[in-house]
Formats: C-alpha cells, structure tokens, sequence
C-alpha cells in the first residue's frame, strides 16, 4: 500500500468535495428555470435561519480560505519551513471548500422543496 500523507489525503478530499459541489450546483441551475422567482425570494428572506446559516458558512469558507493563503504566504516567503504549517494549509483549504459545498447542499434543497412544504 502507498505511503499517504495528510497533504495527499487532503488533496483527495478536496477533489471529491469539488465533484460533490458541482453535482449540486449543477442540480440547482438545472432546477432554477422551474422556480417560480417570488416563492424563492420568500423562501430565503423570510426564513431567517437559512439566511444566518447562509452567512455563516460564507464567513466560515472566506475565513479559512484567507488562513491557508496567510499560512501558505508565510511558506513562500520561507519564514517558516515547518510541515505542520504546510499541513495546517492544507487542512484550512479543505475547510474552505467542505463550507462552500455545505452551502450548496442547502441551496439544494430550498429548491428541491416541495411549493408547500414552506408555506
């Protein structure tokens, strides 16, 4: 068997998690010319939660995407050479796309939903 790594492991994850992201987005752009426009805009603004929770992991996805560029810029500079830094990168990274896809996966299933199922 082959000697993974945390890196390799990640790498894999990420990749993954890319194709589970664009089978969603895919899913919603194909479901978003049958939406009535005025149900949606009443589905995500007056449901207070799924906008919080919507912020909440775009704020999530931005902040670790800007601390494995941060660490990742430190690499580069060779102001620190650790692996664990690299790893750290690595793992901030695919936290920045496991957020973006949740948010997908929620995206999906507001327009997924049955018309009555909000109402």
């Amino acid at each position: 068997m082959a000697n993974f790594s945390l890196d390799t492991i990640f790498a894999g994850g990420s990749v993954i998690l890319t194709f589970i992201g664009f089978y969603f987005v895919t899913r919603i752009w194909i479901k978003w010319r049958n939406i009535d426009m005025d149900i949606l805009k009443a589905r995500v603004f007056l449901n207070k939660k799924f906008l919080e929770t919507n912020w909440g992991y775009i704020f999530l996805s931005g902040a670790s995407f800007t601390v494995h560029e941060f660490l990742d810029f430190l690499i580069r500079l060779n102001y620190t050479t650790s692996s664990y830094i690299e790893s750290l990168s690595e793992v901030f990274e695919f936290l920045a796309m496991l957020f973006l896809v949740i948010l997908a996966y929620e995206w999906f299933v507001l327009v997924s939903a049955k018309k009555n199922q909000f109402l």
